[in-house]
């Protein structure tokens, strides 16, 4: 059977999809997600990924970890796993590769070990816009160093500009500034045409949403802390997780926008925000000009005129018209990626890797060993010595002497000389009288 795991890695979480034989590439679900927060639980011998992990975080247990890729910077956290102490950056090692050995076991219905499966083992890394070069190299080194040679990490961005390209929305030869958004942080990433390399780059943290998005969860974040006011909030840690949320509520919002929230915690809280205060707080929104700035700063440094350039908008929280539409009033061409978008360009990415997969063969037992051909021998020639001619019979006493069966020797054709027998036969015995 051949296969293929892909981990898409962001700074806040990890999301598994996987690929067997011809099959559509599928989300690696456990306990119906595919998505994995980035928490550790380590304790004796028991190590816990993800959920789990953040409730324990959260209730401030010495023995979880959050925060990943803040606290590798510091090189004397350790953690304890089976007596042995380990850095802590091998936290994301052991959280993944415990997941890959429940696609082993459930997807693949292996019972081995992932043991015997890392060093052919087919794991593409597929690094979020907020991963930094020194991060991207850390986590392939974990790997690499634990024996996985079958790895490797994907260019999203490239596999998607093609998509888009053969679907018409992207023009090959013109310049593409995608806009993408992460916990509320708005990256630009500037690329000269569909299969260059990036050119320039830009990031304004507490822009990386259609503004009605931000807008909305922030008076989610003050509804659900006036309600709860035991509850210690970090404000602009929970206004980003809440974003993807958000842009789901205002799709199909009416007069009163309510519902359960999840935070950060993962624990929901109900909330209710009245429409027309969105509407008011909408008012007087100013941020746009800082988005403009910056669009206009990046394009200039690299010699672009705005005609020349389209501007993409690669996430969720940005693809709104409404943002659109801001946009459109300053800027010639703005284009938006769709759900759909992103499937084909999955679809595209575990097909470029799919001549890498894996082949896992069942166990069975080793062949018998053949006995080898004993090569043919050619015909033995004997000589055999010419035999005198029998001697008659001798009577004796009337007894008579038992006859010999001696095989008659071949004719031997006239001409051919005879060899005296240099063998001297020796005498026969005396015979007894009675």
């Amino acid at each position: 059977m051949k296969f293929c795991v892909l981990a898409k890695i962001s700074k806040r979480s990890v999301s598994f999809w996987y690929q067997s034989d011809k099959n559509a590439y599928a989300p690696l679900n456990l306990k119906d997600s595919n998505e994995i927060p980035l928490y550790f639980y380590v304790s004796g011998n028991d190590f816990i990924f993800g959920s789990t992990a953040r409730e324990r975080f959260n209730r401030h247990d010495p023995n979880a970890y959050g925060n990943y890729f803040e606290i590798i910077k510091d090189p004397s956290k350790h953690f304890i796993i089976y007596g042995n102490k380990k850095p802590v950056k091998q936290l994301f090692y052991y959280g993944v590769e415990q997941y890959l050995s429940h696609f082993l076991n459930t997807v693949l219905y292996k019972t081995d070990s992932i043991e015997s499966y890392r060093q052919h083992f087919p794991l593409r890394f597929l690094f979020d816009t907020d991963i930094e070069d020194n991060e991207k190299s850390l986590i392939e080194n974990l790997f690499q160093e634990a024996g996985y040679f079958n790895l490797d990490h994907v260019h999203f961005n490239r596999s998607l500009f093609g998509v888009l390209v053969q679907k018409g929305i992207l023009a090959k030869e013109k310049a593409i500034l995608l806009l993408t958004a992460i916990d509320d942080i708005l990256y630009l990433k500037l690329f000269k045409n569909a299969t260059a390399e990036e050119i320039g780059s830009f990031k304004l943290a507490g822009q990386g949403a259609d503004p009605r998005v931000r807008i909305l969860a922030d008076m989610i974040v003050e509804y659900i802390t006036i309600q709860n006011s035991y509850l210690s909030i970090d404000k602009d840690t929970e206004i980003a997780v809440l974003l993807p949320f958000c842009v789901k509520l205002l799709e199909n919002s009416g007069a009163i926008i309510k519902g359960d929230a999840e935070l950060s915690d993962g624990n929901k809280y109900w909330f209710r925000v009245n429409e027309r205060n969105l509407t008011d707080r909408l008012l007087y929104y100013s941020n746009d000009s800082l988005i403009y700035t910056a669009i206009d700063d990046l394009l200039k440094s690299s010699s672009l005129n705005l005609q020349d350039v389209v501007i993409l908008l690669g996430t969720e929280e940005l693809s709104t018209s409404y943002f659109s539409d801001k946009l459109l009033k300053k800027y010639h061409y703005v284009r938006e990626v769709k759900s759909a978008d992103i499937k084909e360009t999955m679809k595209s990415i575990f097909a470029e890797v799919s001549d890498s997969n894996y082949t896992v063969k069942s166990k069975a037992p080793p062949p018998v060993q053949a006995r080898p051909r004993i090569p043919a021998q050619a015909p033995i020639a004997i000589s055999v010595p010419n035999l005198p001619p029998p001697l008659p019979p001798k009577k004796a006493n009337n007894i008579a002497q038992p006859k010999l069966n001696i095989p008659r020797l071949p004719e031997i054709k006239p001409g051919t000389p005879l060899k005296n027998n240099p063998v001297k036969l020796p005498p026969l015995p005396p015979k007894k009288d009675k």
